[in-house]
């Protein structure tokens, strides 16, 4: 009686000890994801421009490349945007909500943000646009390379209706090619 609970006891230890272990493993790789802003070589172009990218274990991924000035503006600089558009991709994937992407308006301009649901409201905005830029073509540019369907970043150029993609951004960060230098 006494080897069967000791036994017992035993199995349930080690089954314990390897579920913690997966978890822990788990969390380590999600806290492994970075979303930085690096100066990203173009080959089309032959230039380098500032790149939003998801930093990983396997190395690091283009998402946007920055070619552009924001209204040919001196103050918000490719590089600004880079920075801010970085830091906003991190904080969705930090609070779990870049489960989908959409297109809304906040404060009378146009946006791309993350929801946690269709027709959820926006929980992070990822990017502010520019008046000329039609956010369903961004938006499906967007979609496109975080599925996967894309292999070069977005590049960042240009009452619409609202359309709601369903992204998987860790699976887009385990298959998408990485950035060579």
């Amino acid at each position: 009686m006494n080897f069967k609970s000791i036994g017992l006891l035993f199995t349930s230890c080690v089954l314990t000890a390897i579920c913690m272990t997966s978890m822990l493993s788990q969390a380590k790789a999600d806290d492994g994801v970075r979303f930085i802003c690096a100066s990203g070589y173009d080959q089309k172009a032959d230039k380098r421009f500032p790149t939003t990218y998801g930093w990983t274990s396997r190395g690091k991924i283009a998402v946007i490349r920055w070619k552009y000035p924001w209204f040919n503006s001196q103050t918000i600089t490719p590089d600004k945007r880079c920075e801010e558009v970085s830091s906003r991709f991190q904080s969705a994937f930090d609070n779990q909500s870049l489960s989908y992407i959409t297109n809304a308006t906040a404060n009378g301009q146009s946006v791309i943000c993350t929801a946690k649901k269709i027709d959820g409201p926006c929980e992070t905005i990822l990017l502010t646009l520019r008046s000329e830029d039609d956010s369903v073509r961004i938006l499906d540019e967007l979609k496109d390379r975080l599925r996967g369907r894309s292999t070069k970043p977005i590049e960042h150029s240009s009452a619409r209706p609202q359309v709601y993609y369903k992204i998987d951004m860790k699976k887009f960060l385990e298959t998408a090619p990485v950035e060579k230098e």
